[in-house]
């Protein structure tokens, strides 16, 4: 029983949690200073993430073992980078911490075969991991000189402005380019659209105003009654005159 547990354990990877917190310092003097949106990160075969909390500590569950990464995504504050190796689970022992040292981008995790015997032994960090900030971070607005066609692209109002310069500089030479006859009838028709406006203006549409348009125009001509009427009295007003004569006689 106890050979297949220790040939299952060989084969079986067995993950564990990266545990640590951001230390204060003069840089940061109070934790709570850090943006909330700060994290930590591992990068490796197998990326991960976690949140820094509020009071500064962070986890980072079922890292796989491994060389990873450690970096501190802040906004306001800069931080090292770690070097972080975590044991696999076949060496026999239960407690086994990971091995934390400083990383310096560019520079090789562990020296080359054959030349280790002679350097000294790299420091390493202490597990719980501890965050301490280095700087912080400043930003600066640059200014920018002044640039005309920027400015003038930027605003529309000086857009507005350059079209109607334009206009006023090319309308003329249109002009003249047009024939003398078509060019009187464009500004007879102005004349008139003015007028009209004007007009509408003063509620008087032409010069008799509005009531003359509504009023019918009145003729000298009688009319067709008239006419029928003043027909049938011609015959009797003969008639008439004949009997006036036989009387006579």
């Amino acid at each position: 029983m106890m050979s297949t547990i220790t040939i299952l354990r060989c084969f079986v990877v067995i993950s564990m949690d990266l545990v640590g917190q951001v230390a204060w310092n003069t840089i940061l003097p109070d934790i709570k200073q850090l943006p909330t949106d700060s994290r930590v990160a591992l990068q490796s075969a197998y990326p991960q993430e976690a949140f820094i909390r509020l009071d500064g500590t962070f986890i980072m569950q079922d890292v796989k073992p491994g060389n990873h990464i450690l970096t501190v995504k802040c906004r306001n504050y800069a931080f090292p980078s770690l070097w972080v190796q975590v044991p696999s689970s076949n060496d026999g022992s239960e407690d086994v911490l990971p091995i934390i040292k400083p990383h310096v981008f560019g520079q090789a995790s562990s020296p080359p075969p054959g030349v280790g015997a002679s350097l000294p032994a790299e420091p390493r960090l202490q597990y719980p991991i501890k965050l301490v900030p280095i700087t912080k971070i400043q930003y600066e607005e640059v200014k920018v000189g002044f640039n005309p066609i920027g400015m003038l692209l930027g605003n529309p109002l000086y857009l507005l402005m350059g079209g109607m310069v334009l206009f006023m500089m090319v309308t003329p030479k249109l002009l003249n380019m047009i024939d003398p006859e078509a060019l009187a009838e464009v500004q007879a028709n102005q004349v008139n659209m003015r007028k009209q406006m004007a007009a509408m203006q003063d509620m008087d549409f032409a010069s008799g105003g509005l009531s003359k348009m509504l009023t019918p125009p009145v003729t000298n001509e009688p009319s067709e009654t008239s006419k029928i009427s003043a027909s049938p009295s011609k015959p009797a007003s003969k008639s008439t005159e004949a009997s006036h004569v036989k009387r006579r006689k």
